[in-house]
């Protein structure tokens, strides 16, 4: 995704290596750092980290390094990139022609400052990239339907469930499109997280309990939610029927 150019903070004077698989070069230049920005990516995508977005030529730069708390690669100018990483970023990180860092199968632990260091000339510059990663949720299903709904009975309709988001997903229920609000009376709802230790993402649960009216019959009853990234989504719906006293009743779709 696109970013916006980098502004320059104070500058300093500074002696810096750079350690690359061919020899250790050393400059004394002006270091400039660049003002942090934040590019978002989508989960298990490649994301393309842009280094500089065109502040620096490129026939200018001698040495490209990308780093985070570790060195990750490092291309000097006319040669191919060397990739210096030994921890998992070592066979999912690559270089693009116009420098930016090119990170497949982006997870949530991705979510950290990147830097790209580039020397140029007499001048080293550092543009830090702050990592964003969102998912959307395995869409919405609306499961433990209820067989029916009995006027001026709290009942419980059913439970919607959004899986596998970051982040979490906000449900709203809604009644022929229409959003439920919690009352405390005809209408209460429960709102429930679970975290996936292994990914880190989230699941959410959300249950509707319902006081029925009269005019309810044929009703449909659905959830929603937006997530960060993407288009809205609507569960399929539940229409229920409406009965004056606790009896089985058939459910239709």
């Amino acid at each position: 995704m696109g970013a916006p150019l980098n502004s320059p903070a104070q500058p300093d004077i500074t002696f810096n290596c750079v350690n690359t698989p061919q020899a250790l070069i050393c400059y004394s230049v002006l270091m400039q750092t660049m003002v942090t920005i934040t590019v978002s990516g989508l989960y298990g995508e490649t994301l393309e980290i842009p280094c500089h977005n065109g502040a620096t030529k490129e026939e200018d730069i001698l040495i490209t390094k990308w780093k985070y708390v570790r060195d990750l690669l490092v291309k000097q100018k006319n040669k191919n990139a060397v990739i210096m990483a030994t921890d998992e970023y070592k066979d999912r990180v690559s270089m693009a022609a116009n420098s930016s860092l090119l990170l497949s199968a982006a997870k949530l632990t991705d979510q950290r400052t990147f830097t790209c260091m580039v020397v140029a000339r007499e001048d080293i510059m550092e543009y830090p990239i702050n990592v964003m990663i969102y998912k959307s949720p395995e869409g919405l299903e609306i499961s433990d339907q209820a067989e029916a709904l009995e006027i001026g009975k709290l009942t419980k309709l059913g439970t919607c469930v959004a899986k596998d988001a970051s982040p979490a997903a906000n449900i709203t229920w809604l009644k022929n499109n229409k959003p439920l609000v919690a009352d405390g009376e005809g209408i209460s709802i429960r709102t429930s997280v679970l975290l996936d230790p292994v990914t880190g993402l989230s699941t959410t649960a959300s249950t509707l309990e319902y006081s029925a009216k009269k005019e309810d019959t044929d009703a449909q009853f659905t959830c929603s939610t937006q997530p960060t990234v993407g288009s809205e989504l609507v569960s399929s719906p539940v229409t229920l029927t409406v009965t004056c006293e606790s009896r089985f009743s058939s459910v239709s779709r």
